[in-house]
């Protein structure tokens, strides 16, 4: 009797220590069929620390506070049980495995700008972390840009889409969401114009009686997608963060961030040309693969610089005087003209009219010699 009655003093003591310590706390069983209600004494306080306490016997997982505000709110709480679920729970883990390197290299970015950390979750809302997305509207990249929203950002012409560049898209999204924050003052707002767009935050706001996000969101006063856009990113950064507390398995790789190493930290030598030089020639050259070239500078969408403007080549860490030898023993491409595929025209055919090869063709347009050409299509020839 008196082992028990000591038992139930010592459980009284610690329930009573957990209570006090916090009017506003979480708890999470290793056991989901036995979750404390509300009210009940058996909870734990947010200590921004991922340790585990025992309670009883069972293991307690402490809650990670945000940065940002408002991820209590019951319109992010809607989002955090789609992302409980099975399907979305799976396609979260897997978007952010997959895109490991880019991740952590938003995460320093964000880091060295002293910015939200929830913000690396946020190219999860815009494109799942995939590099070539493209939305209805014609947003691209891991950042989502629009054509008409590149300025003064990215670079965007005839030859070159810096969109579907993860590194300077993301430098750029950087950019944008301070720009914002030093229009708005608040994160939230600054966010939400990311989605909307400036000019469409400032004419809500004129609108509003209080310059909050959440006011804006009960009043009705942004678009629907930018109400949902911010619960969104709190609710898919609320569990990552916190993937311990909610059991979701997602890793934060806390000892691969401490260990970044070139392309995972963005670290590249580069070489910059003035004409219009093949990559593939150039990775030949260099002996080096293709796809690395390739993939280190997916802007250049033609697959060679720009004819007449300045371009900035990315190579691999190390490998810069090798890449400047290689230019030196490469014959740039004149600038070249632009043919505008009509019907019944082939590869073959287009070569014997302008006197080239069929494989300078493709070289140029980075497009193999059996491809079929549709019409409309612009193909650029180089000079014989």
């Amino acid at each position: 009797m008196q082992k028990i009655l000591r038992q139930l003093s010592i459980t009284i003591l610690l329930c009573s220590s957990l209570y006090t310590a916090s009017a506003t706390t979480r708890a999470f069983y290793s056991d989901d069929n036995e979750k404390p209600s509300i009210q009940s004494a058996e909870t734990i306080l947010r200590t921004g620390e991922h340790n585990e306490l025992s309670f009883l016997g069972k293991p307690q997982r402490l809650y990670n506070d945000l940065f940002l505000s408002g991820y209590d709110r019951p319109e992010v709480e809607e989002f955090r049980k789609v992302f409980l679920s099975p399907r979305y729970n799976s396609l979260l883990n897997s978007s952010m495995e997959d895109a490991l390197e880019l991740r952590l290299f938003v995460r320093k970015q964000l880091e060295l700008e002293n910015m939200p950390p929830e913000l690396e979750y946020l190219p999860v809302v815009e494109s799942y972390y995939k590099t070539k997305a493209k939305s209805r509207s014609g947003a691209l990249g891991l950042w989502q840009f629009m054509s008409n929203s590149v300025y003064p950002y990215l670079t965007l012409n005839d030859y070159v889409d810096e969109r579907l560049d993860p590194w300077k898209e993301t430098t750029a999204a950087i950019k944008k969401l301070q720009d914002n924050y030093r229009i708005f003052g608040d994160w939230l707002l600054a966010i939400g114009a990311y989605n909307c767009g400036a000019g469409a935050m400032s004419r809500a706001l004129a609108k509003a009686e209080k310059k909050d996000f959440w006011y804006l969101v009960e009043k009705e006063l942004l678009p629907k997608q930018t109400r949902d856009y911010v619960p969104k990113l709190l609710a898919i950064a609320d569990l990552v963060i916190n993937a311990d507390y909610y059991g979701t398995g997602t890793s934060l790789h806390k000892e691969e961030y401490e260990t970044l190493y070139n392309e995972v930290n963005g670290l590249f030598d580069y070489v910059t040309v003035q004409k219009a030089y093949s990559l593939k020639t150039l990775a030949q050259e260099m002996r080096i693969d293709t796809d690395t070239i390739l993939l280190l500078n997916p802007s250049f969408i033609e697959g060679f610089t720009h004819p007449v403007k300045e371009s900035t080549i990315r190579v691999p860490l190390g490998m810069g005087e090798s890449a400047q030898e290689a230019l030196a023993n490469i014959k740039p491409i004149d600038f070249p003209i632009k043919y505008k595929v009509v019907k019944g025209d082939t590869l073959w055919g287009i070569s014997k009219h302008f006197g080239v090869t069929v494989s300078a063709i493709c070289e140029l347009n980075n497009i193999k010699e059996n491809s079929v050409l549709s019409i409309g299509k612009i193909l650029y020839i180089p000079s014989k």
